[in-house]
Parts: structure tokens; sequence; C-alpha cells
């Protein structure tokens, strides 16, 4: 059996990449191919294998920064691939690898992060609130009619779908009417000891600088306030962060730190701060294996990831749910809701059990991403071959 495995592009090693690498390690025979190939020598050793090949897109010079600028080129890349050999095909997608042009007898299963969130529910989102930024939101609403058209008809083609948390298959289902498995995505637990109790020096965050994942409003936040935060993250919005910073004593800004460095600062860290809504969110994951509880806007794959409830509710109630809790929720993404429901946090700081919190966390180890997926792929085979013989 010849097994391709389709990834939209390498620019970095981030979430979809380590699920990525967890496929390619779970089936050493598979081919990968790419749109286009610009990881970085210095992660290039987190990739198990180079691309056996990529699309035109990947001989456009410069392309690792214009990419963004070039969606409208990307339905007929992936269209162009030429996988008319292989018998499966294993598609990881968040843009448009799900669109790969099927053949006769082949099977195509899609791992989807996520519907593009740009064409869709998080248009505004994704754009800067610079004025550069309003600009591109008027140019790429030229294309964006055009785009949702492909993605519909894309998203039908697939023979199946894994979705990688319940929110994105129930985003699967509404806007491709496609049901889907929920798969949750591979986190390296094992590469976080949890705190052996409550507290620490330093409230922490991290992301990547894209208006969505509102660090800037995180960091705003803490104005005022007698705590010190850590900001872990670098992209588009620096200078934004820049800005927001200048002059700030309590936030620290660290734009990228190794593995270990990341262990380090969760091991000393009362609670992760979230305010996106992400379709599953790997960072927020890695801080519950550390035992550090999670602050979150309760919106979101989140709310899979993270025990909890209400700020609002926990303040009033004082009730015993939080022995078993990993984190707490609060209802909108300002730096005002964040700030109360520190406040809150304060308050019950003590009785989050670290050994608890890092319980939750465990149900999303590689060991089960790989069972599950493994599963999910041979029981799909299976079927597939009894189909061919009929």
């Amino acid at each position: 059996m010849k097994v391709a495995v389709v990834h939209e592009w390498l620019t970095v090693w981030a979430g979809a990449e380590r699920v990525l690498g967890e496929i390619l390690d779970l089936l050493p025979q598979a081919d990968l191919f790419v749109l286009f190939d610009r990881l970085p020598p210095s992660q290039r050793g987190h990739l198990p294998r180079d691309p056996k090949g990529e699309t035109f897109l990947g001989a456009i010079p410069g392309i690792a920064r214009l990419y963004r600028n070039l969606l409208p080129l990307m339905p007929s890349a992936i269209e162009s691939l030429d996988l008319a050999g292989y018998d499966l095909v294993l598609s990881s997608s968040h843009a448009v690898a799900k669109g790969i042009l099927p053949r006769p007898g082949q099977l195509h299963l899609c791992y989807c992060h996520t519907p593009p969130r740009y064409l869709w529910d998080m248009t505004e989102a994704y754009f800067s609130r610079s004025l550069g930024g309003r600009l591109k939101r008027v140019a790429a609403s030229l294309f964006l009619p055009a785009l949702r058209r492909w993605d519909r008809q894309a998203g039908q083609r697939p023979s199946a779908y894994m979705a990688n948390s319940r929110f994105v298959a129930d985003r699967i289902e509404r806007l491709y009417g496609r049901s889907s498995t929920v798969v949750y995505p591979p986190v390296d637990v094992e590469r976080f000891s949890p705190k052996t109790s409550p507290g620490g020096d330093c409230f922490v965050t991290m992301g990547r600088l894209v208006p969505y994942k509102n660090i800037g409003r995180i960091a705003e936040a803490f104005a005022g306030l007698p705590h010190r935060l850590v900001v872990v993250g670098d992209g588009p919005g620096a200078r934004d962060l820049e800005r927001i910073l200048r002059g700030r004593k309590n936030v620290e800004w660290l734009r990228r730190v190794s593995d270990f460095e990341w262990a380090a600062i969760l091991a000393k860290a009362r609670a992760f701060l979230f305010m996106a809504e992400e379709d599953f969110g790997i960072a927020p994951v890695e801080a519950q294996a550390a035992g550090v509880p999670v602050i979150a806007w309760g919106r979101g794959g989140v709310l899979e990831t993270v025990r909890g409830g209400s700020a609002d509710a926990w303040r009033m109630e004082r009730n015993e749910r939080i022995v078993d809790a990993s984190g707490l929720f609060y209802g909108e993404p300002t730096p005002d809701a964040l700030r109360e429901a520190i406040g809150t946090f304060e308050t019950l700081e003590d009785r989050f059990d670290p050994r608890a919190v890092r319980r939750n966390a465990e149900q999303f180890s590689r060991e089960i991403f790989r069972e599950r997926y493994g599963r999910f792929v041979k029981d799909a085979w299976g079927r597939h071959e009894r189909e061919e013989l009929s």
C-alpha cells in the first residue's frame, strides 16, 4: 500500500506540525507533500523526513514572508499535486490540504484542525486593527466569495474526517454537512513535571502574536495590577505589543524560548492565561501538564481541555467542585473581564491541586493520539477494501 501525507506549508514547528510529526512517525512508509517548505534549519530536526514534493508555490521567492497574501492561489496549488499513484492519502488540513483531487479507488482521510477560520467565523479577527490591517481586509473581501465556494466543494472530497475537537466537529458539520470522529491532537505531556504545590512567581501566557489570540489584551489587563506577567510569543503583532508594553515594568516579553525554557517558566507559574477562541489549544494543555491551572475565556476548544467552571459561579458559590478542576473561565475577551477572573483565582488558588490539573492533561497524550489516529485509519482502510471487493 502506497501512502501519501499532505500538509499545507512548513514555515514553523507549531501545533499543526507536531500533529504532522506524529503521523509521519506512525507511518514511516508514507511520502510527505506540501504546498511549500521553508522550515528553518534550527527547527528541521523535528520533522521526521523531508517532503517528497511541493507545489509551484515553492518556487516563489520570499514565499515564507508572502504566503498569507497568496491565499487565492492555494486552491489551484493543492489541486496541482499529482497523487495518482497512492492508495491512501492522509491530509492534515487547516486551510486547503483537504482539497486534493480524488483519484479512482483512492481513500482520502482528512485530519481537520479546523475549516479555515479566516473564510468563515473569524474573518474580522484575522486582521489587525491598524490601517494596514483594515486595507488588507478590504482587499481580501474581493476574493472571499470565490474562496468560500471552493472551500465548500473541497469539503466534500475527503472520504472521511477526523476533527481535533468537538468544537471543530460541529463546524465541519455546519459548513460541509459532514460527520467526523474526534481525535484530540497529541501533547507531549511527559516533557513537563507537575508542580508539587499551588502558587508561583508569575502569571504566564504564550501564543503567536496574531489578532485573534488577544495577547495584547492580556498584557493590558496587568496595567495597575501588583502581579508579574511573562509573555512568550512572536509574530506579525510584535510592533503592537511593543507599544502596549512601553513603560510596563511588571510584564516580561520573551519572543522565543526552547522547550526546556518553556518547561522552566511553567514550573514557576501561578496560572496560564488564555484569551483566544481556539479550535483546540495546545499551550493550555501543556500548562496543565506542568500542574498549572488555566484562566481562560470560555469559548472554543478550551472548554474541552480545561475542567472548570465560570469565575462568576465560583465567586458566588464557593463550592467544592474546584477539587477536581484544572482552571476557571471568564465570559468576555476583555482586559476588565480577565482582571476580575484573576481576582477570583487569587481567592481560590490554594484549592487547585497540581496533581489533579496534571491528570486532566494526560488524556491528550501522544500515546493516546497515536492509538486513536491509527485505529481510525486501520478501520477506514478495512471498510474501503471490503467496498472495493464487493
